[in-house]
């Protein structure tokens, strides 16, 4: 029992540290990205997991807390949040309002409806950066004061800056799922201000937990300065009926449970809006502003990956990224990249500081990887596929493909065919096209020749087709993969 003891004292000391380095990745002022600090923040706390792991991890977790379905999406979203409330805030209290709001907009008929409503996945868009300039805003001045009155009047300003133009927007919505008002969303939030309706919230028996209370003390005070005023470590609230103190600690575990209950509570809306086949849209403005736009999560993405980006460069149409000499195959990278890029995006190019030609990837070959085959198909399959690949791969003007890698199709696809499997004969046909295209007319030959023995057998004839293809088979490598350091893709003409 002791050793037990002991063990759990040094998981829980463990624990501890490393959220004091979590807590030190979040604060590093140094980086102005608060996306970034996050990321690192959950590196420290999820220490090994890329991008694309903590997606899956924070699914799995998000499902276990909540027992409803998540995606991938909102899996890295709640681990990130979870990171940032075990930093600042109450994990615990966090966690129990994600997992009671997740149920309850999962479980709301009456969803779907909302959400074809005009207005109200606009106004849900700007939530993210109404918050997110918030933030900015109160970090600049975290960083710069040091005057304590100061602090806090600013910290209540912040407090009642979130309250109206993230918790009204988001208010609105809980107040329509929950029946407690049924006017069309623009109306209701025009009609009432976030006051009315986080106070509804309280008072209703099914959301009274998403939030601690309904907030107006801090609201009023930060709508106008003269309703508070502050004396020592007190803060006294001059409301119209009464007048109320406060511990300046009691005005801050406020502005904390606030920003717990928004950020589980949107997490929660948007992750049921998700599940429904709804999608949150965010502007290209808001996107770029957000620090959040497709380009910014390809390079987050490239370091994630461990690729040493040097450079990178934004166009309309292009991408342009430079990377150190010894990073590993740019070809896969540069399809990697340019298979998630969006569509206005025309060209990808991916250079290392060597001096290698560069490899171009033309539309028809970047179509290729839409349809390349699955690691389970057949090895023919794969052979095609590479060989279809370096046919249209071009490095400076010429095709990779070469007069080998088509005599080595030509030998294993043949000897399978001449053996009896017919269904190698399309294969084939496609490999008198490779061969007809840069007039190697021998090739075309022998793979004509391999059908018709197929379709009229000559045991002659087979012998020395038998001999002259497995000449060809080792004599010729199989034709590999393109590799370069140097890669340019064309998603489109």
């Amino acid at each position: 029992m002791g050793q037990q003891l002991i063990d759990e004292v040094v998981a829980e000391l463990n624990a501890y540290e490393t959220l004091i380095e979590a807590t030190k990745a979040y604060e590093d002022f140094s980086i102005g990205d608060i996306l970034e600090r996050a990321l690192a923040a959950a590196a420290v706390s999820y220490p090994g997991l890329s991008l694309l792991d903590l997606g899956r991890a924070g699914r799995e977790e998000a499902t276990q807390l909540t027992e409803l379905d998540t995606d991938e999406a909102h899996g890295a979203q709640y681990l990130l949040l979870s990171t940032v409330a075990a930093v600042h805030l109450d994990p615990i209290r966090f966690s129990a309002v994600l997992a009671e709001s997740a149920r309850f907009c999962f479980a709301a008929p009456n969803l779907g409806r909302i959400a074809e409503e005009e207005g109200a996945l606009d106004e849900l868009s700007k939530i993210t950066r109404v918050l997110h300039e918030a933030l900015t805003s109160f970090e600049a001045i975290l960083e710069r004061e040091s005057d304590i009155d100061t602090l806090l009047r600013r910290i209540i300003k912040f407090y009642g800056e979130i309250y109206e133009d993230v918790g009204g927007r988001l208010f609105a919505w809980y107040n329509l799922l929950a029946n407690i008002k049924q006017q069309p969303y623009l109306k209701l939030i025009q009609q009432n201000d976030a006051t009315k309706l986080a106070r509804n919230l309280v008072d209703c028996p099914i959301t009274r937990s998403f939030l601690e209370d309904a907030g107006s003390h801090l609201r009023n005070a930060a709508q106008h300065g003269s309703s508070f005023a502050l004396s020592g470590e007190v803060v006294i609230f001059r409301l119209r009926s009464h007048q109320e103190q406060w511990t300046r600690a009691q005005v801050v575990d406020a502005v904390f449970s606030l920003l717990e209950s928004l950020s589980a509570m949107s997490w929660s809306l948007s992750n049921a809006l998700a599940q429904r086949g709804y999608s949150i849209p965010l502007s290209a403005e808001d996107a770029a502003y957000l620090r959040m736009t497709p380009f910014r999560l390809a390079t987050l993405w490239m370091k994630d990956h461990g690729t040493a980006l040097l450079s990178a460069c934004e166009a309309e149409d292009s991408w342009r990224f430079i990377i150190e000499t010894d990073s590993d195959d740019v070809l896969a990278l540069a399809l990697t990249i340019a298979g998630g890029a969006p569509e206005n995006i025309a060209k990808i190019g991916i250079r290392s500081d060597s001096l290698d030609t560069d490899l171009i990837v033309p539309v028809a070959a970047f179509d290729l990887f839409s349809r390349w085959p699955k690691d389970s198909a057949a090895p023919h399959e794969h052979l095609l596929a590479v060989l279809e690949l370096r046919n249209h791969c071009l490095r400076g003007k010429d095709a990779l493909l070469t007069r080998e890698n088509i005599r080595h199709g030509v030998g294993c696809l043949g000897l399978f065919l001449i053996g009896g499997d017919r269904t190698m004969i399309p294969f084939l046909r496609r490999l008198q096209r490779m061969a007809k295209e840069h007039g190697w007319t021998h090739e075309d030959a022998v793979a004509a020749e391999c059908i018709s023995l197929w379709r009229n057998p000559d045991a002659q004839k087979h012998r020395s087709m038998v001999a002259a293809l497995t000449t060809w088979l080792n004599l010729n490598s199989p034709p590999k993969m393109p590799q370069a350091h140097s890669v340019i893709v064309f998603r489109r003409p």
